[in-house]
Order: structure tokens, then sequence, then C-alpha cells
């Protein structure tokens, strides 16, 4: 067995098997040997697969009851990142092509059953990676844990119990205690009001949240293990905070006032959709505020979003300082003064290399070096060279550009893993950017992705998708010819075939000299013909 690092046991049932990451199954199913591959079709659902098939020479009423494979899911899988091929390596006349559907479960967990109709395993899915399993921990180690344990010092919330307080209205004040407390306890506060919480020393959770609470007042005076506060959709809360926090978010939120006992409690505050939010450090006096429509003010050429646009507050130069969270080409998050300090830092350790390299190549040293080795040193500053300037021009670009520079990063993924045939990976590539593309400028290249994605659909027989992505690119850009042709193969795929031809038509409208539409007009134009008598004489 093919060992692979992070991919569990899964199962086999009639004709299937699969395999399972905590993210993802594999689903494969074999076909028949005089299986039509063409007549071969895959419809997945939130929670069911669904294919069908012909042997050749059947039609679709004589085969289809018989030829398929139906199942409902053991849970929730992402349909519009799960995709199916055919695999045809090792089909023979013997053994026939591998129907393979790669599912995106929707809770990342590791799964006892691929379908409902099928009995629930007793033991948990084993690695596949070929490595041997931890040996059991020793008494001396089993003892340090349970005093970690004691002292509330685990190494992760990994078995972390959700502990609820909800409805709670104008009963004064709820001290928490120790023994009410899971050991491991998420604690949430969720549509609460007139209240006041306390979360006293003695308390313990793996971390807080609120959710829907007004005019709540809480004090963490206990221990936080992961030091993680989300509040969301409240407002008119103030929350005392006197043990350590780090890490503090806030969304769709108005009128929330923290205040931090010591400095050295806080980190940062994440915040998107925050209005008349309030964060004073009581040991040095500092505070600041952060509210959405005065951030609009200071950036008026950027049309920032409650939802997507997110800001972060943090202590920079002995100051408050809130910034516009953005991202780089490769998504990394970041600030416009932190990909500023960065270029400059880039461009200085280019200019130091450059003049290492040239130093050494016109020293004693440089002498004794091959004319490869030269070249190679050279190459090298030259590629550092071009990095800082990358580098340099996405700091300087603007909002609009780096926007564009990261739907470009993603465009270049999909079209690396199309090249390499991986057209599963290349489709999730061409769906991150299009999910980007929100901004007016950006619908030249938004027809581009929808056209590249329809060609991975098409190579993926799922020409449904393919014609719908088609259609809506040539809806965007009339005059793209790749577009249409598009089009053309996807509706000569579903037996669509006068609407083929006339899409192979337009193709040859706006290129006359396109030799692949006109032989596909030509095809087409047959099978139009085919099709039409078939069903006059039916």
């Amino acid at each position: 067995m093919l060992h692979v690092p992070g991919t569990y046991a899964g199962g086999s049932g009639s004709g299937f098997d699969w395999t399972q990451t905590k993210r993802e199954v594999e689903l494969r199913v074999p076909l028949p040997p005089t299986c039509d591959v063409k007549s071969v079709k895959c419809e997945i659902g939130a929670r069911r697969v669904h294919a069908t098939w012909r042997l050749q020479g059947e039609s679709a009423t004589e085969a289809e009851a018989e030829m398929q494979f139906s199942g409902e899911l053991h849970a929730l899988v992402v349909m519009d990142d799960s995709l199916w091929s055919l695999d045809k390596e090792g089909a023979s006349a013997t053994a026939g092509p591998v129907l393979v559907a790669s599912l995106r479960k929707v809770v990342p967990e590791l799964w006892r059953r691929l379908l409902t109709s099928e009995t629930e395993a007793g033991e948990e899915p084993a690695l596949l990676d070929g490595l041997q399993r931890a040996a059991p921990r020793s008494k001396e180690e089993l003892l340090k844990q349970a005093k970690q344990r004691a002292n509330g010092m685990l190494d992760g919330p990994s078995k972390a119990v959700a502990h609820v307080i909800e409805g709670k209205r104008s009963v004064g004040s709820i001290t928490l205690s120790a023994d009410e407390l899971p050991s491991l306890a998420v604690l949430t506060l969720r549509s609460c009001s007139d209240l006041e919480v306390v979360l006293p020393h003695a308390c313990t959770v793996v971390k807080l949240a609120l959710e829907g609470c007004e005019k709540l007042t809480l004090r963490v005076d206990g221990k936080v293990l992961t030091e993680t506060l989300e509040v969301y959709q409240c407002s008119d809360c103030r929350l005392e905070l006197g043990s350590s926090l780090k890490t503090v978010q806030v969304d769709a939120c108005r009128g929330i006032a923290f205040s931090f006992a010591k400095l050295e409690h806080f980190q940062q505050l994440l915040s998107a959709g925050a209005y008349s939010t309030s964060l004073i450090l009581e040991e040095s006096a500092l505070h600041a505020s952060v509210d959405l429509d005065e951030q609009r003010a200071l950036h008026p050429a950027i049309q920032l979003s409650d939802e997507t646009d997110q800001f972060i507050t943090r202590l920079v130069d002995g100051g408050l300082l809130t910034e516009l969270v953005i991202r780089l080409s490769n998504d990394f998050p970041t600030t416009e003064r932190e990909a500023a300090a960065f270029a400059e830092r880039t461009k200085a350790a280019d200019a130091k290399l450059e003049e290492v390299v040239g130093g050494m190549l016109g020293s004693t040293l440089g002498n004794k070096l091959t004319d490869a080795e030269k070249e190679q040193m050279s190459s090298m500053a030259q590629q550092k060279a071009e990095s800082a300037a990358l580098t340099q021009g996405a700091a300087a670009a603007s909002s609009e550009g780096r926007h564009a520079a990261r739907v470009e990063h993603k465009k270049k993924a999909g079209n690396e893993a199309f090249k390499a045939n991986e057209y599963q990976q290349a489709a999730v590539s061409y769906t991150e950017a299009l999910a980007l593309c929100t901004l007016p400028s950006l619908q030249l290249e938004e027809s581009t992705l929808l056209s590249n994605r329809a060609a991975c659909f098409l190579k993926l027989g799922r020409y449904a998708q393919a014609h719908a992505d088609a259609q809506k690119c040539v809806s965007l850009r009339p005059d793209f010819a790749k577009g249409h042709f598009r089009l053309a193969l996807a509706l000569q795929a579903e037996e669509k075939y006068g609407d083929a031809c006339l899409a192979f038509n337009r193709v040859l409208q706006l290129e006359p000299k396109n030799k692949e539409a006109a032989s596909g007009m030509r095809i087409a134009e047959v099978q139009s013909e085919r099709q039409r008598r078939t069903q006059a004489s039916s």
C-alpha cells in the first residue's frame, strides 16, 4: 500500500473503496471493462453521491437501472469543492477505468464509515503513513501530565467541552465556580443581557466567546488556556480583563469596551464590522478607539466592507495603532506599514549581497572560480534583485493592485496544475481566484478564469458545470473566442448539437481561421443531423 502521510484508512464496500484525510475523502468506484466512458456521469450533493454509466452498445434505459453507484454519505461535504474524474490508467480488456471522487468535508474529522448504509467501524481509523504508533507513556510521564492538568497547563485543547450560558436576562450577577465547569471548558455566553458574569481566579477555561449579548459585563480573572476571546454580534458590553488574553476578535459589534489590567496581558485586537469599540490598557493609561466609520474616513479610496475588511490594533512604538489588514499576492496577511518595511529590508539585503558578490568576483578568490561558479553567483544575485523588486512593487501597489495580484497568483497556480494534468487542483485554484473577483476592474480576469475552469470541468467530464461557466464567461465577454469554443464543446458533450453548431459558428465569426472550431463545427453538424433523424423516426 502506498504510504501517504496524513492519510487514514477508510474501507471498502460493494463495488467501491475509500480513504480519507481529516479534510477530504477519496472514493474509488471501479467500472466494468466494457463501460462507455462517455456515458459516465456523477452528481455530488451535500450528502449524496450518485453515479451512472452505460455499457458499450446499450441505451440509457437498458443500463442505467443496473449500472450505477449511489449512496447517502456519513456526513456533509462541500459541493463546490468536491470533484470527480475518470482514472484510465491500468484500464484494459479485463480491468476498466476507475471513477474517482474527491469529497471535501464540511467538518474536518475522521469518518468511521462512508455511507449511512454501512456499519460504523468500532475502531478509530488508522494512519496509512507506514509509521509505528508512539509507545505507551511511562508512569513518570503520566504523573507529569496529571500535574499539568491540575495546574491548567495542558499542551492543547483537543478534548475541550462546550459550556454555554444562554438566554440569561436581568438576573443580576453570576459568579462561576470550578465545580460547575468541565475540566476543559470553552465558555460561551449567548443571547444574554443586563447581566454581570465573573470568571474568578480559581477557574480555568480553554477559550471565551460572547455571541448576541447586550448590556453585559464580563470580569475575567481566571486562566484562559488559549488566551483567546471572541465577541460576535454584541452591543453595549463591558469586558474587564484581569488575565492574559493575547488575541481578542471582535466581529459585527457596537459599543464594546475592553479594559486590560496589565499591559502584558494584551497583544492584539482583530476587528471586522466593529463600531464604537474602545480599548484601555490601565497600567499604561493607553487607550484606542476602533470604529469602522472612522476608518472609512481615513481610507476614502477604499470601499471598506463590514464582512470582509479586517483591522488589527497593537502596541507600536509605545502607542496603540489600528491598521487595515491587507493580503499580498501569496495571501500572506500584513499591513501597509509592515509590507513597506519588509520591502526596504529586502532591498537593503539585496544591495549588500550584490556588493559582496561583486567583490568576490573581482578578488583573488574570483580568479580561482570556474566560469560555471561565477555564472551561478551572478545568477543568484540577479534572482535576489528580481525578488527585491517584486517585494518593493507589492508594497508600493494600491489596494486594488494587490487584490489583482492575489487573483493573478491563484490563476497562475491553476495554470500550473492544469499543465501538470492535475485538473481537480486547477479547478480549485480557479475557484479561489474567482472568489476574489469582486472589483469591476477584474471583470476581464473573471471571464478568463471562468473559461479556464470550464476547461477543467471538460477534462473531468463535468459537462453541466463546464456549460454554466462557459455561458457566464461569454455573457461577460461576448467577443472572447476561447469562451465560445469551450461553450461549444460543453454543449456537444451534452448532446445539444444544434446549440453547439451555433457556438462553433460564433467562434468562426470571431476567428475565421480557427481550424479546431471548423472541425468541431463539421462534426456537430453531422451529429445534429443524425440526432434529428433519430428523433423523427422514433
